[in-house]
């Protein structure tokens, strides 16, 4: 279950840069998760909702594209 301390860390920058930004809301948050990482996006995504419940976070679409490094990474985010 090394993804849920990765997402939990990836969520917590999140919520950092959204509070540096004045953000009131995330509305969309785009990442590349690579294949190596053997993060299972399913899992990504059911943890992310499961825990954005009363956050910033809460209801941001995921956009999620693959690559076919070992990596996981944040492009954007957009908010309001």
């Amino acid at each position: 279950m090394h993804e849920l301390h990765l997402i939990r860390d990836l969520m917590e920058d999140l919520m950092h840069r959204a509070h540096l930004e004045k953000a009131v809301r995330v509305i969309k948050v785009t990442l590349v998760l690579g294949v190596f990482t053997e993060i299972d996006p399913s899992i990504f995504r059911s943890y992310f909702s499961e825990n954005s419940t009363g956050s910033i976070l809460e209801g941001a679409e995921l956009d999620i594209r693959r690559s076919s490094r070992r990596e996981i990474r944040l492009v954007s985010f957009d908010c309001e």
